[in-house]
Parts: structure tokens; sequence; C-alpha cells
């Protein structure tokens, strides 16, 4: 079984990795740092979402290494706080790029590589618990990626897509948070088990944790 996961120099994408491994997965792993990726992934792949050759040389690699990925995730994010008043435009297109067109671009660029009746999985979030002061721009990039995920399954009927809303979880992304994390925030290597269990399940629908 090959898997693919984008964004697995952080928090649960490194989790996923190890998870993955320990299950005898082969894994391809694209990260922005490709020193945090976990040294156990088959394939320790480059990948910026501001940077489209990253995703081109990622499926490149993935076209040419495996017979087909199984199981991908989109398990990158960016976050940034503030007033949307206040807010600069670098920041709001980081925030968009992370979350939202990365997943756009993670997704157009995996399909190619997937089995018939492959999975994809996307990171998304309780939105609703989103909606708060300094939170603007975060709030729209996960709101997004509800409607993107609905019309990836309209137009690929044969395969699985699930988002994962994990709620809060225990990742660097809280340091550009405007209060505290919550003392019950998720571990990531919890949110991975639940990940893989829950393809592994062959369930379709979405993960709420």
């Amino acid at each position: 079984m090959d898997a693919l996961i984008w964004g697995a120099s952080g928090g649960i994408g490194s989790a996923l990795v190890t998870a993955l491994k320990q299950e005898n997965w082969r894994v391809f792993a694209a990260g922005r740092n490709q020193q945090h990726i976990p040294s156990e992934a088959d394939y320790r792949l480059r990948f910026d979402a501001d940077d489209i050759h990253t995703l081109r040389e990622v499926s490149y690699t993935v076209a040419t290494e495996s017979g087909g990925i199984d199981l991908m995730v989109y398990a990158a994010g960016s976050l940034r706080s503030g007033m949307l008043q206040e807010f600069s435009l670098a920041d709001w297109l980081l925030v968009m790029s992370g979350n939202v067109t990365g997943a756009f671009l993670a997704a157009s660029h995996s399909l190619g590589v997937m089995q018939p009746h492959g999975h994809m999985m996307f990171i998304g979030a309780y939105v609703e618990h989103l909606i708060l002061p300094k939170m603007g721009a975060y709030a729209v990039a996960k709101a997004a990626i509800e409607p993107l995920v609905a019309v990836l399954r309209k137009e690929n009927r044969k395969m699985r897509f699930t988002i994962v809303r994990p709620g809060a979880v225990d990742t660097d992304l809280w340091n550009n948070a405007p209060f505290r994390k919550p003392a019950n925030a998720k571990t990531p290597q919890s949110v991975a088990l639940a990940i893989l269990n829950h393809h592994q399940s062959g369930e379709a629908g979405d993960l709420n944790l």
C-alpha cells in the first residue's frame, strides 16, 4: 500500500508518516522542511504550496516510483492571526496558500497518480468554532475546504474523499494563535491513528474527532 502525505514536516503530517510506516506502508512524504520529515519515510520530498514546481516534482516522483497511491492526505496548513481591518495582504495570501490553495493544488497533482478507488483526506476544521476575532483569514480558508472536497467527490465518484475535523491539536500552529492552546488539545499521534483507522475501515463520509 502506498501513501502520499502533503505537509509531512508538520505535526499531524509527520505523525501520519510514522503511523503508516508502523503498518508497513510505503510513504511518499512531502513537506516544506525536509529535515523535519520523519527519517523512516521512503521518500522525503520538498513541497511548498507557493511553489508550483515542487508539486510537479512530487507528482513526477510518485508517478515514476509508485504503481498508484492508495491514500493521500493533505495535512499542510498555515495560521496567521489579526483583526481583518489590520490584516496584511501578504499574511492573507499565506493563510490561503497553506490551507485551501495548497489543498487544491495537492488534489489536482495527486489525482493522476491515485489508484482508481483511492482515498483522499483533507484536514479541515469545525469552522463554526473559528469564527472569532483575529481568526478571520483562517476561518475563511478552512471553510473553503468544504465545497472543494464536495466538488471533488462529484467529479471523481469512484474515489473516497474525507474531511477530517480534529478540533484542537497540539501542533506548532498554536504559536501563531491569538489565544492559548486548550488543555484538552489532541496529540498529533492520536489524530494520525484515527485517520488511518478511518481509511482502513472502508467507511465513506467525513471524520469528526
